[in-house]
């Protein structure tokens, strides 16, 4: 009888810890440790002869996301975070005509972006070890990358070239987990969706291997919807 009482008591104490730190005012610091996306969408390509092409695209990308939140209720954390990704497109080219052009695009960019996020823990009077909680967030952000065609007969590079004036945003929501290793550390594992916009200016050069050696640019908008799935660990503060 003993010992259930002192299990009681051992479990009474870490819940009502756990409580105290998921309390108004205590801070929420921590970062996804890596999280993966796969993409789709349609991106439109004008460059500066004046002709125009779109291509069905397929994108991975990961990135790393640290943040720093405060509890504004028992429940609701709001704060900001820093995401820091890379990304890498491959597609082939489809004129808006219709017909194929036998060439494949490979896009790598590196970037950065900031912005606020809202996360809201589910429980009643008294927290678990495990907690779901849903999750929202915005950011804006630039970057810089290089963009490389190949010749898919001849397996030629057409083109070589470098991105500039990056422009990001990206909306995204999620539902996760967070379970509490200690009552000040969580990890999380969630699934969300995700809206990504992307516009930057490409300069590009010809080569001159290709029959081409002029120059020029061209300017991309990549819109872009997907499934995202996120890991992290998060520590919460009084």
């Amino acid at each position: 009888m003993k010992r259930i009482f002192l299990v009681l008591a051992i479990c009474f104490t870490g819940l009502t810890s756990l409580k105290a730190h998921l309390a108004k005012g205590n801070l929420f610091v921590g970062s996804t440790i890596g999280s993966t996306a796969y993409n789709w969408g349609t991106n439109t390509y004008l460059y500066s002869a004046g002709n125009t092409q779109k291509l069905d695209s397929k994108q991975f990308a990961i990135d790393l996301t640290p943040s720093l939140g405060v509890f504004v209720t028992n429940h609701l954390v709001f704060g900001g975070s820093l995401d820091v990704g890379y990304s890498h497109n491959k597609s082939d080219v489809t004129n808006t005509d219709g017909s194929v052009v036998p060439t494949q695009t490979t896009i790598n960019n590196s970037t950065y972006s900031i912005g606020p996020f809202l996360r809201y823990y589910f429980y009643n009077s008294t927290p678990s070890k495990t907690l779901l909680y849903v999750e929202g967030r915005a950011t804006v952000g630039s970057g810089s990358g290089s963009t490389n065609e190949l010749d898919s007969n001849t397996g030629n590079t057409t083109y070589t070239a470098s991105d500039n004036n990056v422009f990001l945003f990206t909306a995204a929501g999620s539902l996760g987990v967070t379970h509490f290793i200690t009552k000040n550390i969580g990890l999380d594992v969630a699934l969300g969706y995700s809206y990504d916009y992307e516009k930057y200016t490409t300069d590009f050069t010809f080569d001159p291997n290709s029959g081409n050696s002029s120059s020029g640019s061209k300017k991309a908008t990549l819109p872009q919807s997907g499934i995202t799935l996120f890991a992290g660990f998060h520590f919460f503060l009084p």
